[in-house]
Protein backbone atom coordinates (compact mmCIF):
# COMPACT_ATOMS: atom_id res chain seq x y z
CA UNK A 1 0.00 0.00 0.00
CA UNK A 2 1.33 3.29 -1.23
CA UNK A 3 1.95 5.82 1.88
CA UNK A 4 -0.85 9.11 1.89
CA UNK A 5 1.20 12.23 0.13
CA UNK A 6 2.11 14.94 2.79
CA UNK A 7 -0.75 17.47 3.22
CA UNK A 8 0.06 20.79 1.16
CA UNK A 9 0.09 23.72 3.39
CA UNK A 10 -1.13 26.20 0.87
CA UNK A 11 -4.49 24.46 0.51
CA UNK A 12 -7.06 25.24 3.05
CA UNK A 13 -9.80 23.00 4.18
CA UNK A 14 -13.45 24.10 3.37
CA UNK A 15 -15.22 26.37 5.30
CA UNK A 16 -16.94 24.32 7.97
CA UNK A 17 -14.59 20.90 7.58
CA UNK A 18 -12.69 19.97 10.78
CA UNK A 19 -8.91 21.28 9.94
CA UNK A 20 -6.51 18.45 8.71
CA UNK A 21 -3.71 18.17 10.68
CA UNK A 22 -0.66 19.95 9.88
CA UNK A 23 -2.67 22.49 7.92
CA UNK A 24 -3.94 25.81 9.10
CA UNK A 25 -7.75 26.82 9.88
CA UNK A 26 -9.49 27.82 7.41
CA UNK A 27 -10.46 31.70 7.35
CA UNK A 28 -14.14 33.02 6.73
CA UNK A 29 -14.25 36.06 4.78
CA UNK A 30 -16.60 38.99 4.67
CA UNK A 31 -19.69 38.30 2.07
CA UNK A 32 -18.84 39.95 -0.63
CA UNK A 33 -21.70 43.08 -1.19
CA UNK A 34 -22.14 44.94 -4.84
CA UNK A 35 -21.50 48.99 -4.20
CA UNK A 36 -24.31 50.41 -5.80
CA UNK A 37 -22.74 52.44 -9.05
CA UNK A 38 -23.27 56.64 -9.18
CA UNK A 39 -26.00 56.34 -11.57
CA UNK A 40 -28.02 54.09 -9.34
CA UNK A 41 -27.80 56.98 -6.27
CA UNK A 42 -31.42 58.91 -6.42
CA UNK A 43 -31.19 61.70 -3.94
CA UNK A 44 -30.57 64.30 -7.14
CA UNK A 45 -33.63 63.89 -8.87
CA UNK A 46 -35.29 64.52 -5.13
CA UNK A 47 -33.19 67.72 -4.38
CA UNK A 48 -34.62 68.64 -7.77
CA UNK A 49 -38.63 68.16 -7.15
CA UNK A 50 -37.88 69.84 -3.43
CA UNK A 51 -36.51 73.02 -5.12
CA UNK A 52 -39.35 72.84 -7.59
CA UNK A 53 -41.76 73.02 -4.83
CA UNK A 54 -40.41 75.54 -3.44
CA UNK A 55 -40.59 77.53 -6.55
CA UNK A 56 -44.13 77.04 -7.46
CA UNK A 57 -45.06 77.89 -3.54
CA UNK A 58 -43.44 80.78 -4.02
CA UNK A 59 -44.69 82.36 -7.11
CA UNK A 60 -48.20 81.34 -5.74
CA UNK A 61 -47.69 83.12 -2.35
CA UNK A 62 -46.16 86.22 -4.84
CA UNK A 63 -49.52 86.23 -6.84
CA UNK A 64 -51.81 85.68 -4.07
CA UNK A 65 -50.31 88.99 -2.56
CA UNK A 66 -50.75 90.55 -5.69
CA UNK A 67 -54.58 89.93 -5.90
CA UNK A 68 -54.87 91.40 -2.46
CA UNK A 69 -53.38 94.18 -3.31
CA UNK A 70 -55.24 94.97 -6.42
CA UNK A 71 -58.55 94.00 -4.54
CA UNK A 72 -57.55 96.35 -1.40
CA UNK A 73 -57.26 99.40 -4.26
CA UNK A 74 -60.17 98.71 -6.53
CA UNK A 75 -62.62 95.95 -5.14
CA UNK A 76 -65.71 97.07 -3.10
CA UNK A 77 -65.75 96.05 0.10
CA UNK A 78 -67.46 92.79 0.97
CA UNK A 79 -67.71 93.72 5.07
CA UNK A 80 -68.44 96.66 6.62
CA UNK A 81 -65.21 96.91 8.77
CA UNK A 82 -62.77 97.70 5.71
CA UNK A 83 -63.88 101.15 5.63
CA UNK A 84 -63.59 102.87 8.20
CA UNK A 85 -65.97 106.33 9.64
CA UNK A 86 -64.42 108.79 7.76
CA UNK A 87 -64.55 107.01 4.84
CA UNK A 88 -68.23 106.01 5.28
CA UNK A 89 -68.75 109.81 5.85
CA UNK A 90 -68.93 111.07 2.38
CA UNK A 91 -72.10 107.88 1.63
CA UNK A 92 -74.02 109.47 5.01
CA UNK A 93 -73.76 113.00 3.73
CA UNK A 94 -75.21 111.90 0.00
CA UNK A 95 -77.79 109.89 1.37
CA UNK A 96 -78.90 113.04 3.13
CA UNK A 97 -78.90 115.05 -0.01
CA UNK A 98 -80.27 112.59 -2.18
CA UNK A 99 -83.17 111.89 0.47
CA UNK A 100 -83.97 115.67 0.55
CA UNK A 101 -84.33 115.76 -3.29
CA UNK A 102 -86.78 112.72 -2.90
CA UNK A 103 -89.37 114.59 -0.74
CA UNK A 104 -89.21 117.62 -2.99
CA UNK A 105 -91.68 120.81 -2.69
CA UNK A 106 -94.09 117.55 -1.42
CA UNK A 107 -92.41 118.85 2.67
CA UNK A 108 -89.60 120.23 4.03
CA UNK A 109 -86.69 118.31 5.17
CA UNK A 110 -84.88 119.01 8.42
CA UNK A 111 -81.46 118.04 8.15
CA UNK A 112 -80.40 117.28 11.76
CA UNK A 113 -76.40 117.18 12.75
CA UNK A 114 -74.46 114.45 12.67
CA UNK A 115 -74.20 111.83 15.97
CA UNK A 116 -70.65 109.51 16.82
CA UNK A 117 -71.38 107.04 19.32
CA UNK A 118 -67.40 105.25 19.71
CA UNK A 119 -68.75 103.18 22.61
CA UNK A 120 -69.31 100.49 20.26
CA UNK A 121 -67.63 97.16 19.70
CA UNK A 122 -66.77 95.37 16.21
CA UNK A 123 -65.60 91.90 17.85
CA UNK A 124 -65.50 92.07 21.87
CA UNK A 125 -61.54 92.74 21.64
CA UNK A 126 -61.82 95.46 19.34
CA UNK A 127 -63.98 98.82 19.71
CA UNK A 128 -65.48 101.01 17.09
CA UNK A 129 -67.81 103.38 16.40
CA UNK A 130 -70.65 104.25 14.75
CA UNK A 131 -71.62 107.54 12.38
CA UNK A 132 -75.78 108.93 12.75
CA UNK A 133 -77.79 111.40 11.26
CA UNK A 134 -81.52 112.02 11.48
CA UNK A 135 -83.55 113.70 9.60
CA UNK A 136 -86.82 114.59 9.64
CA UNK A 137 -89.62 115.14 6.60
CA UNK A 138 -92.57 117.47 7.67
CA UNK A 139 -95.86 117.19 5.24
CA UNK A 140 -99.72 117.51 5.20
CA UNK A 141 -100.78 115.66 8.43
CA UNK A 142 -102.41 112.96 6.33
CA UNK A 143 -99.66 112.78 3.80
CA UNK A 144 -96.95 110.75 6.00
CA UNK A 145 -97.46 107.12 3.92
CA UNK A 146 -97.66 108.81 0.20
CA UNK A 147 -94.48 110.56 1.27
CA UNK A 148 -93.14 107.75 1.96
CA UNK A 149 -93.96 105.82 -1.25
CA UNK A 150 -92.66 109.41 -2.97
CA UNK A 151 -89.16 108.94 -1.39
CA UNK A 152 -88.93 105.49 -2.40
CA UNK A 153 -90.05 105.99 -5.55
CA UNK A 154 -87.78 109.34 -6.21
CA UNK A 155 -84.40 107.78 -5.10
CA UNK A 156 -82.02 106.66 -7.55
CA UNK A 157 -82.49 102.88 -8.16
CA UNK A 158 -79.50 101.85 -6.28
CA UNK A 159 -81.00 102.17 -3.15
CA UNK A 160 -83.47 99.60 -4.06
CA UNK A 161 -85.87 101.15 -1.45
CA UNK A 162 -88.66 100.33 -0.49
CA UNK A 163 -92.44 101.74 1.54
CA UNK A 164 -94.19 99.32 4.21
CA UNK A 165 -97.31 100.34 5.33
CA UNK A 166 -99.49 98.32 7.93
CA UNK A 167 -98.57 94.56 8.61
CA UNK A 168 -97.39 92.76 11.45
CA UNK A 169 -95.47 96.18 12.79
CA UNK A 170 -98.14 98.47 12.24
CA UNK A 171 -97.67 102.29 10.60
CA UNK A 172 -95.06 103.00 7.68
CA UNK A 173 -92.31 101.94 7.22
CA UNK A 174 -88.91 102.73 5.17
CA UNK A 175 -85.71 100.70 4.22
CA UNK A 176 -83.30 101.91 1.75
CA UNK A 177 -79.56 101.27 0.90
CA UNK A 178 -77.40 103.66 0.74
CA UNK A 179 -73.81 101.96 -0.49
CA UNK A 180 -70.87 100.54 1.44
CA UNK A 181 -73.20 99.00 4.03
CA UNK A 182 -74.99 102.63 5.27
CA UNK A 183 -78.38 101.53 5.69
CA UNK A 184 -81.35 104.05 5.68
CA UNK A 185 -84.21 103.52 7.69
CA UNK A 186 -87.61 105.62 7.71
CA UNK A 187 -90.34 105.59 9.96
CA UNK A 188 -94.14 107.64 10.29
CA UNK A 189 -93.88 108.81 13.58
CA UNK A 190 -96.66 111.29 14.16
CA UNK A 191 -99.17 113.01 11.58
CA UNK A 192 -97.43 114.48 8.59
CA UNK A 193 -93.89 113.44 10.58
CA UNK A 194 -91.67 111.03 8.81
CA UNK A 195 -88.10 110.33 10.51
CA UNK A 196 -84.93 109.24 8.34
CA UNK A 197 -82.28 107.78 10.06
CA UNK A 198 -78.86 107.22 8.13
CA UNK A 199 -76.89 105.16 10.07
CA UNK A 200 -73.08 103.35 9.25
CA UNK A 201 -72.82 100.48 11.56
CA UNK A 202 -70.03 100.15 13.74
CA UNK A 203 -66.82 100.80 12.08
CA UNK A 204 -62.85 101.35 12.80
CA UNK A 205 -62.40 104.75 14.13
CA UNK A 206 -60.21 107.32 12.13
CA UNK A 207 -58.11 110.30 12.95
CA UNK A 208 -59.33 111.60 10.01
CA UNK A 209 -63.02 112.13 11.53
CA UNK A 210 -64.58 114.90 13.73
CA UNK A 211 -68.00 116.15 14.12
CA UNK A 212 -68.32 119.14 12.35
CA UNK A 213 -68.75 122.09 14.90
CA UNK A 214 -72.39 123.92 14.18
CA UNK A 215 -72.19 127.57 12.75
CA UNK A 216 -73.75 129.29 15.20
CA UNK A 217 -72.82 127.21 17.65
CA UNK A 218 -76.03 125.33 19.77
CA UNK A 219 -77.20 127.48 23.01
CA UNK A 220 -75.29 130.90 21.21
CA UNK A 221 -78.07 133.92 20.71
CA UNK A 222 -77.48 134.75 16.56
CA UNK A 223 -76.30 138.18 15.73
CA UNK A 224 -78.40 141.38 15.37
CA UNK A 225 -78.51 140.04 11.29
CA UNK A 226 -80.31 137.03 10.76
CA UNK A 227 -78.50 134.34 8.99
CA UNK A 228 -81.04 132.00 8.03
CA UNK A 229 -84.83 131.67 7.60
CA UNK A 230 -85.71 130.43 10.81
CA UNK A 231 -83.59 133.48 12.44
CA UNK A 232 -86.03 135.72 10.50
CA UNK A 233 -88.70 133.96 11.37
CA UNK A 234 -88.15 134.27 14.76
CA UNK A 235 -87.23 138.42 14.44
CA UNK A 236 -90.60 138.74 12.03
CA UNK A 237 -92.62 137.29 14.82
CA UNK A 238 -90.75 139.45 17.85
CA UNK A 239 -89.90 135.74 19.16
CA UNK A 240 -87.58 136.42 22.46
CA UNK A 241 -84.59 134.66 23.72
CA UNK A 242 -83.84 133.25 20.20
CA UNK A 243 -81.08 130.45 20.83
CA UNK A 244 -79.11 127.91 17.87
CA UNK A 245 -80.04 124.41 18.13
CA UNK A 246 -78.40 123.21 15.27
CA UNK A 247 -76.44 123.69 12.15
CA UNK A 248 -75.87 121.66 9.45
CA UNK A 249 -74.29 122.26 5.75
CA UNK A 250 -73.30 119.62 3.24
CA UNK A 251 -71.83 120.26 0.05
CA UNK A 252 -73.52 119.28 -3.13
CA UNK A 253 -72.35 118.12 -6.13
CA UNK A 254 -73.46 121.04 -8.38
CA UNK A 255 -70.89 123.06 -6.00
CA UNK A 256 -74.00 124.55 -4.05
CA UNK A 257 -74.96 123.61 -0.48
CA UNK A 258 -77.78 122.02 1.75
CA UNK A 259 -78.07 124.43 4.62
CA UNK A 260 -80.47 123.76 7.47
CA UNK A 261 -80.13 125.13 10.63
CA UNK A 262 -83.04 125.12 13.82
CA UNK A 263 -83.64 127.81 16.20
CA UNK A 264 -85.61 127.37 19.82
CA UNK A 265 -87.19 131.16 21.02
CA UNK A 266 -90.11 132.04 23.53
CA UNK A 267 -93.43 132.47 21.99
CA UNK A 268 -94.94 136.10 22.51
CA UNK A 269 -97.90 135.61 20.38
CA UNK A 270 -100.52 133.74 20.42
CA UNK A 271 -100.58 130.36 18.36
CA UNK A 272 -103.17 131.12 15.78
CA UNK A 273 -101.22 134.47 15.15
CA UNK A 274 -98.17 132.30 13.00
CA UNK A 275 -101.32 131.40 10.62
CA UNK A 276 -103.24 135.18 10.89
CA UNK A 277 -100.44 137.36 11.14
CA UNK A 278 -98.88 136.58 7.23
CA UNK A 279 -96.98 133.40 8.10
CA UNK A 280 -97.41 132.06 4.19
CA UNK A 281 -94.54 134.25 3.69
CA UNK A 282 -94.91 136.07 0.11
CA UNK A 283 -95.03 133.57 -2.92
CA UNK A 284 -94.67 130.74 -0.45
CA UNK A 285 -96.88 127.45 -0.75
CA UNK A 286 -98.62 126.23 2.45
CA UNK A 287 -97.61 122.29 3.15
CA UNK A 288 -99.63 121.86 6.60
CA UNK A 289 -100.74 124.66 9.07
CA UNK A 290 -102.93 122.82 11.42
CA UNK A 291 -101.28 124.03 14.65
CA UNK A 292 -99.48 123.47 16.43
CA UNK A 293 -97.22 122.52 13.20
CA UNK A 294 -97.18 125.05 10.04
CA UNK A 295 -95.08 123.73 6.90
CA UNK A 296 -94.34 126.22 4.43
CA UNK A 297 -92.18 125.85 1.13
CA UNK A 298 -91.04 128.82 -1.09
CA UNK A 299 -89.03 127.58 -3.83
CA UNK A 300 -86.30 125.52 -2.62
CA UNK A 301 -86.50 127.21 0.65
CA UNK A 302 -88.82 125.14 3.16
CA UNK A 303 -90.02 126.67 6.53
CA UNK A 304 -91.63 124.57 9.91
CA UNK A 305 -92.56 126.15 12.94
CA UNK A 306 -93.81 123.98 16.13
CA UNK A 307 -95.77 126.05 18.72
CA UNK A 308 -95.35 124.37 22.17
CA UNK A 309 -97.04 126.60 24.84
CA UNK A 310 -94.51 129.83 24.92
CA UNK A 311 -91.54 127.49 23.17
CA UNK A 312 -91.28 128.15 19.81
CA UNK A 313 -89.06 125.75 17.39
CA UNK A 314 -88.13 126.72 14.17
CA UNK A 315 -86.70 125.17 11.26
CA UNK A 316 -85.59 126.21 7.82
CA UNK A 317 -83.74 124.15 5.25
CA UNK A 318 -82.51 125.66 1.72
CA UNK A 319 -81.52 122.97 -0.95
CA UNK A 320 -79.41 124.15 -3.88
CA UNK A 321 -78.55 120.56 -4.60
Amino acid sequence: MSADPPPDPTVQPAVGQPPVAGQPPAVAWPPVVATPSPADDQPRPRRRSRWLLVAVATAWSVLLVGLAVGSVRHDTPTVREQHDIAEARPVVDRAAIDLTAAVGDAGVMVVGAEEIRESCRITPMRPGAELTRLLTAYTAADSGPELLDRVARQLPASYTARARHGGAAGGSRFGADAGDFVVVRGELTAPGVVEFRITTGCRPTSDRVQTAAADPRPGTTPGSRARSAAEVLAFTFRAADVRAESSVELPCPNGEHLRSQVVTATNTAESDEWAAESFTLPQSTVVSEQSPLFVHRDGTQGSVVRVDGDRLWIASTVFGC
